[in-house]
C-alpha cells in the first residue's frame, strides 16, 4: 500500500532523490566520539516531552559524504543526542554545521535537523583522520584519530530513531517529527580519537554539558531510501524557538 501511495504521489524528482530500496548515500563516513554528557546542562536544549536516555550520552561527529543521490560532496560537524523512544534509544540533533547549501535545505526542511553553514576540514591519510569545523571564524570542534581495529558488530551511528524539530520559523506552529534512517553498515573501525571542544555565543556546544570522550569509532556506511518519511507527530510550544534559537538558527 505504501509502495503503490508513494508511486502515485511522489513527483520523478523525489523520486529520484530517494528510491524506496535505493542507495541515497554511499560510503557516507561519521568519525564518531560517544561523550558522556551532564543531563542538568543538556535537557533544556531538547524539546518538552523529549528525554534523555540511560546513561547519558552523545555522539559528537565529523562527517564527510563523497556520493549521493543529489550530487554534492559535503562535510559535516554535528551532535547527535541519545534520547528515549519508547523502549529504544534514539537520537535528538540540537546542533549542526555543514558546508553545502543542498544539504542544509533537505536537512532542515525535511528531517529538521538545525544545520548551519560552516566550513568544515577532512583529511584522511590512511590511518590517520584529521577533522575540524569552524563558523564565524571560531573553530568548534577539533578531531585527530588513529584508526585500529574493525568492529565486527557495531552500534549504528545514524540508523535509530529520530525525534526532531522542524517549523522554527515562521507563523507555523514549529512540529516534532519522526523518521529512522535505514542505515548498513559497510565498515566500522574503533579510532582513538584526541577532541577539542570550542563554542560561542551563535554555536553554545560549550555549554550544552559535554564531557568526557568514552569510545570513538569511523563508521562507514550505507543510507538507503524507504517508504515512510519524516511524520509530525506533535506539536511544539513556540516558546521553544526562542530557547533554541542560537544553536539551531543564528
Amino acid at each position: 500500500m505504501l509502495r503503490s501511495l508513494y508511486q502515485r504521489c511522489a513527483p520523478a524528482s523525489v523520486r529520484d532523490l530517494a528510491r524506496p530500496g535505493e542507495t541515497i548515500y554511499r560510503n557516507a563516513q561519521y568519525l564518531a566520539a560517544t561523550v558522556s554528557i551532564d543531563p542538568y546542562r543538556m535537557q533544556p536544549w531538547l524539546p518538552r516531552g523529549v528525554r534523555l536516555a540511560e546513561p547519558a550520552r552523545a555522539d559528537l561527529f565529523c562527517a564527510y559524504f563523497p556520493e549521493n543521490s543529489f550530487g554534492s560532496v559535503y562535510r559535516e560537524v554535528g551532535l547527535f543526542v541519545h534520547v528515549q523512544v519508547g523502549k529504544k534509544v534514539g537520537i535528538h540533533c540540537p546542533w549542526m554545521i555543514v558546508d553545502d547549501d543542498v544539504a542544509l535545505i533537505l536537512g532542515r526542511e525535511v528531517c529538521g535537523y538545525p544545520k548551519k553553514i560552516g566550513q568544515i576540514e577532512w583529511r584522511h591519510d590512511g590511518d590517520e583522520i584529521v577533522a575540524n569545523g569552524t563558523r564565524q571564524g571560531a573553530t568548534l570542534v577539533e578531531m585527530h584519530a588513529s584508526l585500529g581495529d574493525v568492529v565486527p558488530f557495531p552500534p549504528p551511528i545514524l540508523g535509530r530513531p529520530h525525534r526532531n524539530a522542524v517549523g522554527l520559523l515562521g507563523l507555523s506552529m514549529p512540529r516534532l517529527v519522526a523518521f529512522t534512517p535505514n542505515e548498513i553498515n559497510v565498515e566500522t573501525r574503533v579510532a582513538q580519537l584526541e577532541l577539542k571542544l570550542g563554542g560561542t555565543e551563535r554555536d553554545p556546544i560549550h555549554a550544552m554539558g559535554i564531557g568526557a570522550v568514552l569510545e570513538a569509532r569511523l563508521h562507514r556506511i550505507d543510507i538507503v531510501g524507504g517508504y515512510m518519511p519524516p511524520i509530525p507527530v506533535r506539536p511544539l510550544n513556540p516558546l521553544y524557538l526562542l530557547r533554541g534559537i542560537r544553536p539551531r538558527i543564528l
